[in-house]
């Protein structure tokens, strides 16, 4: 745990020093920027058993156009990474097949975690308004286009044997995910949030259904 957190740091800080320096070079029209959150698996269905916390990131490079004839906001488009990880105390046991079957460990006290984790290259838009130079509130969209997605799990076996099992491929993702965005900060720290109005599975096929909000602080001096 502690390792992740130093690496979430050294992130942050890394992509924040990286994102004025080109803001300063570009009089601010080009913006990076990094979001760290937890989703929240709304809806589930009930062959899903989701966890709580479910750690995220992610990062965009945006180009902002003047909105209007003012400075102080703008018109944002650009590209990115989401990166997802949706825990469960439902196994897949099957993330190949075309209908997936599941598994509840009776053990939980060996449970480790079962993941889906999902990454997509995004395209955010968003609205930017700046209140005062300092107040920042941001609204978009954003698509994204799956590009790659595993699986993993630590927890015993049929025989009670503690495994390390991933999987480098699950069927039944949505290929796209449509979310809505907001951010609402002060200078270069905001809450973040963004809800997936599609599903992560495609409906049927004994696929868990959820939509995830994301919840967390986003890192950008736009």
């Amino acid at each position: 745990m502690k390792k992740v957190l130093f690496t979430l740091i050294a992130l942050v800080i890394s992509a924040s020093a990286f994102a004025q320096l080109i803001a300063n070079k570009t009089d601010k029209k080009v913006t990076a920027g990094v979001d760290l959150f937890s989703d929240l698996q709304l809806a589930p269905s009930d062959n899903w058993n989701p966890r709580g916390f479910n750690q995220g990131a992610s990062w965009a490079l945006t180009y902002n156009f003047p909105l209007g004839e003012s400075k102080k906001h703008t018109v944002s488009i650009g590209v990115g990474m989401t990166h997802h990880n949706y825990f469960s105390y439902n196994h897949i046991l099957n993330p190949y097949a075309d209908t997936l079957q599941y598994a509840q460990c009776a053990d939980l006290e060996n449970f480790k975690r079962f993941k889906v984790n999902a990454n997509y290259a995004d395209v955010p838009f968003e609205l930017r308004f700046r209140i005062k130079d300092q107040v920042k509130i941001g609204i978009g969209f954003k698509l994204g286009i799956l590009v790659m997605a595993k699986t993993k799990y630590v927890g015993p076996n049929e025989d009670g044997i503690i495994i390390h099992e991933k999987e480098c491929y699950i069927n039944n993702l949505e290929r796209y995910t449509y979310s809505a965005t907001l951010r609402v900060g002060w200078r270069w720290v905001s809450a973040f949030a963004a809800y997936q109005i599609n599903p992560v599975f495609e409906v049927g096929h004994n696929a868990p259904t959820f939509h995830p909000l994301s919840v967390g602080l986003s890192f950008a001096p736009f």
